[in-house]
């Protein structure tokens, strides 16, 4: 395997210098900052489009994001000159027909795009909360019903109605601990799972379990034969199977733990004993995030050199698209060897599925930015759309809504 850096204060170094400062720390739960909701409604949105879309330029400290919507998938080139600018870093969700994004930048704001008639992203309400930095996970599981995670200074869930972007509720989570990063959340039935991270501190896995039903923290379950659930706003490490089961990836990142993939069994909210896909024997190299489409088509990128994980020598991509197979514990190599390598846990890594014959996925590179398509079918890739004005960090598929 190759090496891993280990020492936890190069990380402060870099986040003070890179995009994946989007994660931001947990630490001291602060009741003298309230949640505050602030509004500038539009009148009946019509969205006109299918798909929603966020791209990032700039570069260091000084980016912007860019959000449109587009009628479809099928411009061989796109650019930002119809998108709506965010002065910052920005991930973008949506629960069907409007946009929502969540960037990096005190205090953490969370904006709401609709499409009016002539198909142009016009924001429509914000919600903010003063003394977080930044919201770090989102998770919208209905059009009245979403939870975000916030961090730097609030150690809580937040619970809002994207329809009407006000704040319905939040759950308090400083019981998990401090000096926490918040990498990643799952709604699974009646409980929440959020990615507990705080870079191989405890050499081991953490989740906190939330019971919606009280909407409280109910436990911390741990899992010591991997470490460091490492993920950024917009890339996954848990992914939720056909069949009910969780599965958890792991970097094994500043630790001498291997990468690696635990399971939560349908029903169940303690990790699985019986199950681990150790990706460090398997794969060979560190892994960064996971995405599940059906048996046999699971995904995650591999590092070529750790020492370049978050991207600091900018000349050299060193990530690549790889194969798996959660079921068996399989790797199935890499996606394509004709595939660019990408900048991934510094720009953007995510997978979307759009249809049986077509999965679709970021290169942001040196010399090219672009979103390449994948036939399970046919185990085809293909340069589908290349970006003129940055790197593409986000796609939703959305729902026409009428007058």
């Amino acid at each position: 395997m190759l090496k891993v850096i280990k020492n936890p204060r190069t990380l402060i170094i870099l986040f003070a210098v890179i995009v994946t400062a989007h994660l931001t720390s947990c630490n001291n739960d602060d009741d003298t900052n309230p949640v505050t909701n602030t509004t500038t409604p539009i009148d009946d949105p019509v969205a006109e489009i299918n798909y929603g879309l966020a791209m990032v330029s700039g570069s260091g400290n000084t980016v912007s994001t860019y959000v449109q919507g587009l009628k479809d998938l099928g411009a061989t080139e796109i650019n930002n000159s119809n998108g709506t600018e965010i002065g910052q870093f920005a991930a973008i969700y949506t629960e069907g027909s409007s946009l929502f994004t969540a960037g990096f930048g005190a205090p953490a704001t969370m904006q709401k795009f609709v499409f009016n008639d002539e198909g142009v992203t016009t924001l429509d309400q914000s919600i903010v909360v003063p003394g977080a930095n930044s919201f770090s996970t989102v998770e919208i599981v209905s059009p009245t019903q979403g939870y975000a995670t916030v961090g730097g200074g609030l150690a809580r869930v937040v619970i809002f109605n994207p329809t009407t972007m006000k704040i319905t509720g939040e759950i308090d989570i400083s019981d998990a601990g401090e000096g926490l990063f918040y990498s990643d959340i799952l709604v699974r039935d009646n409980h929440m799972f959020i990615a507990l991270n705080d870079f191989g501190g405890a050499a081991q896995a953490s989740l906190a379990v939330i019971n919606l039903s009280e909407n409280k923290l109910d436990k911390i379950i741990t899992d010591e034969r991997t470490s460091t659930l490492f993920n950024t706003l917009t890339s996954e490490i848990l992914t939720l199977a056909d069949n009910g089961d969780i599965y958890v990836q792991a970097t094994g990142l500043y630790t001498d733990k291997p990468g690696g993939i635990l399971r939560i069994k349908k029903d169940q909210t303690d990790f699985d004993t019986e199950y681990f896909f150790d990706l460090a024997a398997t794969v060979g190299k560190t892994c960064f995030g996971l995405y599940h489409f059906g048996d046999g088509q699971s995904f995650t990128l591999t590092s070529d050199d750790d020492a370049n994980f978050f991207g600091t020598d900018g000349a050299n991509p060193v990530f690549s698209y790889h194969k798996l197979n959660l079921s068996t514990k399989e790797s199935l190599g890499v996606l394509s060897e004709s595939l660019p390598k990408t900048f991934a846990a510094s720009r953007t890594a995510f997978m979307m599925q759009i249809s049986d014959t077509e999965i679709l996925f970021p290169i942001a590179g040196t010399d090219l930015d672009a979103i390449y398509s994948y036939n399970p079918a046919t185990g085809e890739t293909s340069q589908k759309s290349k970006s003129s004005s940055g790197y593409i960090t986000g796609i939703v598929a959305l729902t026409k809504q009428n007058d």
